[in-house]
């Protein structure tokens, strides 16, 4: 007979060498049980050795798979089982995982992080929103300290100095969004001192499909902000009011664009009195487009919220709120414009990077996520990372049924809600998955009209705030959740409810009720449970043993009590207080989530299909976690975003029938396979987009690497003569010797700078150079190399200002060189080779201006040494 991981991997397709190397872990487990804390600690010092030595031994991965399984299930009660230990093997070998719903990904990632942080280059573990990083690093905390590894967090607001200790760490928390940050920021630095990263060694991404594939096309962009009169878009609106569509101008769904016709610039220009509507100093026809594009398409509600008088983008694949990102070239505050609100300031960018390139960067990337497998072609060209499915740890008990279809929203709506009466009533919880904001709102009221009262969560900010507590509730008898697409991602919903989070929450509003009584009443509060009594008594006498303040801070920063590793006696007691309450409620949940898995699990109810397959299948993967039953149903109409943008006639025959029942029979046979091949044409489509942009992307993003790793190395220098004598001798190309942006030595790497040298200089150009390189070395010889360099440092930062200036001013250019690159196509010519020449071209002249800047800065820097001297001419 078939052991169970025998079971498991008999029809998996993972390769027999992790499976080994798993069965070798296994067997490790009872010596290791042996040990002592600090003997295992004596054995990770050893291997550390061993890394140092030879890297990716197979042995010394068994060993510290085996010490972290062994210390995780000491520390967090928590031990990994086969299918872990494979997806963890998976990991650690650069691919990606893709791991269904509730298999614990989280505990995964701590095995391939604790053999890279081996290494002491540093391991950083990149989540899609801050909450997530600061729980797992809580959660996983004790574990990496009982090893000897220290971790850190990254998160918004930090200072640089913190940032600098945290990213020391041996395994680092963040986000994608301040990795990306801090590396643009990184690059403009005037002082080796502010910088905050170290070179990239090993980077696990959770949610890997939804960094490298659903925001590649979205660039992180570091920016200034521009003054731009709010009238020019007040004009604008109005104009694009006066417009005809189809007559005056012709829209783009697909690719959310304007045409103008000739009709329409000739109004244009009647309206703004100009000949000229492209003029650079005021480009009308850019304001206007703006204009009608957030007219037609961007909606409040769907793609934005108003919060608190700003505009605030709603991520598409997430539901949350984009924080910090704006759209570009002035739709923004068109859109601000649009909705009465005040209007921002355009920002002009300094610099700027797309994750596809950002993260191809580290010397080993591997991620994981439930959803991976319709994109491995995706990732293995781009990133060149193969994809693994991990089986589940038990068999998948989900029943995914047909999607059920109907003309109308309003009949789609109707079903959703009779379904949802129906379970409500037996008790059986139910998710509600939309695609909008608006669609949210809509169910909710439907269904508190029949005297259910549903969870909301949605990007609104009083319902994202409570989004943890939302979600863990969403596994209770008789709950309702509805939902963006905000519970897709890095969230658990447990039948029973999550322990964890219920109790913390309850603890948190039973001591902030008592806090907010005993100024008014010195008596005991009692919630009528003679069970309780006692328990409350407790809770009284922390109250009056603590300062308020204290105990309002420790509920202030701990989301998750039981993970949190207690260091003061108010952290000791709240803990005591937690687990005397989770062991009086564990019998009762269990009792209840068998309830809940006889009345069939939770119901998942998509009332969309999305752009993508991937992120229906992460709705369907919120129901059936760790072998429990489960039930999913896409309920969809029509009138859906989806299918009346990217090709409404398809589906017009069957519109216009006033029908309230569902479609059956041929209509729904043929409607189901046009949907989806209209949802895999739309994958295709943006697959494409995706590939296209990243060779344009590319271009650009070699030109900056080059830039800044000139500029590095000028930040590098410590005075004048080094300087010169590579200047001198800077001759050809700037083709990297390795990835390494922070190399000690840009100008002997940069020996080959294709006709960007002096030898373009004039001779009194070389002339000046020899002066000021003599002046250089006597004020060194007289005076010491402080004082020259001191002068040097004060040159060198107003060299850099200038530097990251011009080095604008040319990422403009190159940018409008972009934008009308695609018109060679007529004239029979590759628009890619000749946006490349365009680019190199450009660069070259860029770098010579950028080395005469430099001579010019030096030489006055040395002359005015001599002048601050006493020296006379």
């Amino acid at each position: 007979m078939l052991s169970k991981p025998q079971k498991i991997f008999s029809k998996s397709g993972i390769p027999s060498k992790y499976y080994e190397m798993m069965q070798n872990i296994l067997e490790l487990e009872d010596s290791v049980k042996k040990l002592d804390d600090n003997q295992i600690q004596a054995k990770i010092v050893e291997l550390k050795k061993e890394y140092n030595s030879k890297p990716d031994n197979k042995n010394s991965v068994v060993k510290s798979f085996s010490l972290t399984r062994e210390m995780a299930w000491r520390k967090l009660g928590l031990k990994h089982f086969e299918t872990q230990v494979v997806g963890g093997l998976v990991l650690n070998d650069g691919k990606i995982a893709e791991m269904k719903t509730g298999e614990g990904k989280t505990l995964v990632a701590t095995l391939p992080a604790c053999y890279q942080a081996l290494s002491g280059k540093g391991v950083h573990i990149v989540t899609v929103n801050e909450y997530l990083a600061k729980r797992d690093k809580e959660l996983l905390q004790n574990l990496y300290n009982s090893l000897g590894f220290s971790v850190g967090l990254v998160s918004e607001g930090m200072e640089n100095q913190e940032r600098q200790y945290n990213y020391a760490c041996d395994i680092t928390y963040t986000t994608n969004a301040e990795l990306g940050f801090d590396y643009l920021r990184d690059l403009i630095i005037d002082s080796k001192n502010n910088r905050v990263l170290r070179d990239f060694y090993y980077c696990l991404i959770d949610e890997v499909d939804s960094v490298l594939i659903d925001e590649a096309q979205t660039p992180l962009i570091l920016s200034n902000n521009l003054e731009i009169p709010g009238e020019r878009y007040t004009k604008a609106i109005w104009a694009a009011n006066q417009l005809v569509p189809n007559r005056h101008f012709s829209l783009k769904p697909r690719t959310k664009q304007v045409v103008m016709s000739e009709s329409g610039l000739d109004l244009l220009k009647e309206i703004f009195q100009t000949s000229n509507l492209y003029d650079p100093k005021t480009p009308w026809i850019g304001f206007v487009e703006n204009a009608l594009r957030a007219k037609f398409f961007f909606q409040k509600d769907q793609d934005y919220i108003i919060q608190n008088n700003e505009i605030q983008i709603i991520d598409k694949f997430t539901g949350r709120i984009a924080k910090g990102r704006k759209w570009s070239n002035g739709l923004h505050q068109a859109i601000e414009c649009k909705e009465n609100v005040q209007i921002s300031g355009e920002t002009q960018a300094i610099n700027s990077i797309t994750y596809p390139s950002f993260f191809k960067m580290y010397e080993k990337l591997s991620g994981m996520t439930g959803t991976a497998k319709t994109s491995e072609k995706e990732f293995q060209q781009f990133y060149g990372l193969d994809v693994l499915v991990i089986p589940t740890n038990n068999p998948m008990k989900r029943i995914d049924h047909k999607d059920i279809i109907f003309e109308t929203k309003k009949a789609k709506f109707k079903k959703v809600v009779e379904i949802i009466q129906n379970s409500y009533w037996q008790g059986r919880p139910v998710l509600v998955g939309t695609t909008t904001i608006e669609d949210s709102e809509i169910l909710n009221q439907m269904i508190r009209d029949c005297n259910i009262s549903p969870q909301l969560l949605n990007a609104r900010p009083g319902n994202a705030d409570i989004e943890s507590l939302t979600v863990a509730e969403s596994g209770l008898l008789n709950s309702v959740t509805i939902a963006t697409n905000m519970a897709g991602r890095g969230t658990d919903i447990i039948l029973g409810g999550n322990i964890k989070f219920l109790l913390t929450d309850f603890i948190k509003e039973l001591v902030y009720g008592i806090i907010n009584l005993i100024p008014q009443n010195n008596y005991m509060i009692t919630c009528g449970l003679a069970d309780f009594e006692d328990l409350l008594k407790d809770f009284y006498q922390l109250v009056k043993n603590y300062p308020i303040q204290s105990i309002l801070n420790y509920f202030e920063n701990i989301g998750d009590i039981e993970s949190h590793v207690p260091q003061t006696t108010l952290d000791f007691k709240i803990r005591e207080l937690y687990f005397i309450m989770k062991n009086a409620s564990t019998n009762k949940l269990i009792d209840i989530k068998n309830l809940i898995q006889k009345l069939g699990g939770l119901l998942v109810i998509g009332t969309s299909r999305h752009e993508s397959r991937r992120i229906d299948d992460q709705l369907r993967g919120r129901s059936g976690r760790q072998g429990d039953p489960g039930e999913s149903y896409f309920i969809i109409s029509l009138e859906d975003e989806l299918l009346q943008t990217y090709n409404p006639n398809i589906f017009k025959p069957f519109q216009g029938l006033n029908r309230t029942d569902s479609f059956s029979g041929a209509d729904y046979f043929a409607l189901s396979r046009a949907i989806n091949l209209l949802q895999e044409d739309i994958e295709k489509l943006f697959y494409e987009n995706r590939k296209s942009s990243s060779s344009f992307e590319e271009v650009l993003e070699y030109q900056q690497y080059r830039y800044f790793f000139f500029r590095n190395c000028l930040l590098d220098y410590e005075d004048t003569p080094n300087l010169f004598l590579n200047l001198c001798s800077l001759t050809t190309n700037l083709t990297p010797i390795n990835n390494n942006l922070y190399s000690d030595n840009l100008f002997a790497y940069a020996n080959s700078l294709d006709n960007l040298i002096l030898k373009n200089f004039s001779l009194n150009s070389q002339s000046f150079l020899y002066f000021s390189y003599i002046i250089a070395l006597n004020l060194r010889f007289i005076y010491g190399t402080s004082f020259i360099k001191a002068f040097w440092r004060i040159v060198q930062k107003s060299i850099l200002l200038e530097m990251d200036e011009k080095w604008v001013e040319f990422s403009e250019r190159i940018s409008l060189s972009k934008d009308t690159i695609g018109l060679q196509v007529y004239a029979q010519k590759d628009p890619l080779q000749e946006y490349k020449r365009k680019c190199e071209q450009e660069f070259r002249n860029f770098i010579l201006e950028l080395q005469k800047l430099i001579v010019k800065k030096v030489v006055l820097m040395n002359l005015h040494s001599l002048i601050f001297l006493g020296f006379r001419f």
